[in-house]
């Protein structure tokens, strides 16, 4: 190994900090690492370090209000999960289209790209409610699956409702979420289309779970950082439009019950690290 790959090295880790912090302390940090002479091995520690250290700046780092920043993810969650949902159930492309259009849209906070988009979509799927059951039989490459029960448009009436509050609330700087985000579609896309897997069958749910449990949990330890309800109201969003189905229509199996017993104690972990009060230290009076 050369100094250049350890620099590589470092290099690689440093962006696990947000652009802005890179621009200003990139160098520093750098400099330090390297402390001034070319290593020949990158210490793993110092590598555990700056990828700690980073994530931890990614966390606190703030992008206009937090209720705001909060809103965005939650829905960006929601509309992954629906062109997830829309390629498992080999839906026309141009639904997929629309799908896709509204997931990068929210993921770069463009707000006004975003209101006529979420409105489309839950017009779509709640076409059969809104105006009767013949709108079931409407011909359109651009219109989703229709819903005929409201449970089931909980989350796209979230992603309405929501996309109305970013624009009513004119959020300035909503934060740009990288677009590997889109690896979640890309790996329903892969269950399905290469790997021959069974629409929500055991191994989609699995997939399914493990990824949303990942997900939430990397909320809680990033609230516990931070301290700001932002990821909470989140994982509200995303959690909450889907755990009201099992009340209305109970589980018929003690698995789907188990699973939304988890997501929602990783909901509520999240929720009490929001609002627990940091201790305040106290002033050490010399003797």
């Amino acid at each position: 190994m050369s100094g250049a790959f350890t620099e590589r090295w470092y290099r690689l880790f440093l962006r696990a900090f947000p652009p802005d912090h890179r621009a200003e302390y990139g160098a520093e940090i750098l400099g330090t690492l390297l402390n001034d002479t070319p290593r020949r091995h990158p210490w793993p520690r110092e590598t555990a370090g700056l990828l700690t250290a980073g994530l931890t700046a990614r966390a606190r780092a703030t992008a206009g209000p937090w209720w705001a920043d909060g809103v965005q993810l939650g829905l960006s969650m929601l509309a992954l999960a629906n062109l997830a949902y829309g390629i498992a159930d080999h839906a026309s492309p141009g639904w997929l289209a629309i799908s896709a259009l509204l997931a990068v849209a929210l993921l770069r906070g463009w707000t006004l790209a975003v209101l006529p988009l979420a409105l489309a979509v839950a017009f779509s799927t709640g076409r059969a409610m809104l105006v009767g059951p013949e709108a079931t039989a409407w011909s359109s490459q651009f219109l989703g699956p229709a819903y005929h029960n409201w449970v089931s448009l909980a989350p796209y009436g979230v992603l309405a409702i929501g996309a109305i509050a970013l624009a009513a609330g004119r959020p300035r700087d909503l934060r740009v979420r990288p677009l590997w985000w889109l690896v979640i579609p890309a790996a329903a896309l892969a269950l399905v289309h290469l790997f021959g897997i069974r629409e929500y069958g055991e191994t989609w749910q699995l997939v399914r779970a493990g990824t949303e449990s990942i997900l939430l949990l990397a909320g809680v330890l990033a609230t516990a950082v931070a301290r700001t309800p932002r990821w909470a109201l989140a994982a509200a969003i995303y959690v909450l439009p889907g755990a009201i189905t099992p009340l209305t229509d109970p589980p018929s199996s003690t698995q789907i019950f188990g699973y939304w017993l988890i997501l929602t104690g990783l909901l509520l972990a999240m929720a009490a690290t929001a609002w627990r009060p940091q201790p305040v230290p106290t002033a050490r009076h010399p003797q």
